[in-house]
């Protein structure tokens, strides 16, 4: 099937890195179309000759998938502009906070939709992809779809209620991570660490830390326990980090992301 991309950010563009990389799409299945064409000019530039458009009626016309990857203040605006060249069509909304009933208000009465939530790790293929449960793709389009983003991380099923609270984590649990590795590694700076060593260093240590929780089956506390020996060294910076209201900051994190719209 060929997926096309209205819009190519940096969601788009890391699915289509990360499936290209898997080896779970032909470079000759893929279009976008985008007003700033950044990021197809970089796919471009890999050699994927084919994949610009000229229009998002064009995009409709070649897509057997339509990915809506645009903002979700203009999703409304894209539709409309599309009108009845999305009869028919499978549509794909990667957009945040447009589920099955905002879609159906929308879309021609024959056309097929799933609202996901990706995460941008899938460009290196340890992604997530959250799925509204309520969906009505066909059989064979909702296979290509759940195998391609298998192919490039977990993906996970939730009823509509629970999508946001999901998807904010996901989604913007990446960047709440970056800061941290981050600053694991301004404090090895600090300390006399040279600057790439240090980023290497904390990347690797949050990586091998969050496969121990997805490897091991056990629960974040006790593999924490595990490392905190009494009077040490760990259990003292546990300690700083609590004092500072480490583990509150990070859920009101989430919680004001969660009450925004």
């Amino acid at each position: 099937m060929r997926l096309g991309f209205a819009g190519m950010g940096n969601m788009a563009f890391a699915i289509v890195q990360g499936a290209l990389s898997a080896g779970a799409i032909d470079p000759s299945s893929i279009a976008a179309y985008d007003p700033k064409p950044d990021k197809i000019g970089l796919l471009e530039e890999q050699g994927l000759a084919n994949v610009r458009v000229e229009s998002l009626a064009a995009l409709a016309e070649v897509s057997d998938i339509l990915v809506l990857s645009i903002k979700p203040h203009i999703v409304e605006a894209v539709v409309s502009e599309l009108g009845d060249a999305l009869a028919g069509k499978a549509v794909l909304s990667i957009a945040l906070g447009w589920r099955y009933d905002e879609l159906e208000r929308m879309l021609p009465a024959s056309a097929r939709w799933q609202s996901i939530m990706p995460n941008t790790p899938m460009e290196v293929g340890e992604g997530v992809c959250i799925f509204e449960a309520r969906g009505c793709f066909s059989e064979e389009e909702h296979h290509f779809v759940t195998s391609l983003f298998r192919a490039i991380g977990m993906v996970e099923v939730y009823p509509t209620p629970l999508m946001k609270a999901a998807g904010t984590l996901t989604g913007c649990g990446p960047a709440f991570t970056y800061v941290y590795i981050e600053a694991l590694a301004d404090a090895a700076v600090y300390h006399g660490v040279p600057r790439a060593d240090a980023y290497r260093l904390a990347a690797q240590t949050v990586l091998g830390a969050a496969k121990m929780v997805l490897e091991t089956g056990l629960h974040p506390g006790q593999l924490k326990d595990n490392v905190c020996s009494p009077g040490g060294s760990t259990i003292r910076g546990i300690a700083a980090l609590e004092e500072r209201g480490f583990r509150s900051t990070v859920i009101d994190a989430i919680r004001t992301i969660e009450g925004t719209k």
